[in-house]
């Protein structure tokens, strides 16, 4: 039951860590975005009305969403800073605010799935979910080569 919970967890957190750092600057936040909202539209090949309908409604997915993110990334840093002074009751409380999170998270998925599909045809709509966690593995791979080069002793 741990090793269930605990992958989804790190999966989260790896997320979290990669797209969503509250300490992050805010510019290279935006850079991030912007690269991310190329990759996505050059993946898809919208045509310019779809690029025009997709982008406003994939902006106010990816600002929810990231909301949602930064306030999972608060109650398992308030977990963190906390962990040796809460009680079952706060541990209990702290996990199903987890929880909530995760569902309000595919509560958004749902909801957006239904826009998407007023602006794009259903093959980009499944392209587009590809190209998402294309970036995302591709910036994981990004970062890590990052902090492995800044942490080598040989660099």
């Amino acid at each position: 039951m741990k090793h269930t919970l605990f992958f989804p967890l790190i999966l989260f957190l790896l997320t979290v860590q990669a797209f969503a750092q509250p300490g992050m600057n805010p510019q290279k936040r935006k850079e991030i975005k912007e690269m991310q909202l190329k990759f996505i539209i050059n993946k898809l090949q919208l045509t310019e009305k779809e690029k025009a309908e997709f982008i406003p409604v994939y902006k106010t997915f990816t600002a929810k969403r990231e909301s949602l993110f930064f306030e999972k990334h608060k109650t398992m840093r308030n977990f963190k800073q906390n962990r040796l002074n809460m009680s079952n009751n706060d541990l209990l409380n702290l996990a199903d605010e987890c929880v909530n999170i995760n569902f309000r998270l595919a509560q958004l998925d749902k909801q957006y799935n239904e826009e998407f599909k007023k602006v794009l045809p259903p093959i980009k709509i499944i392209l587009l979910y590809q190209a998402e966690n294309e970036f995302k593995r591709s910036e994981e791979r990004r970062v890590g080569k990052e902090c492995r080069s800044r942490w080598s002793p040989y660099h």
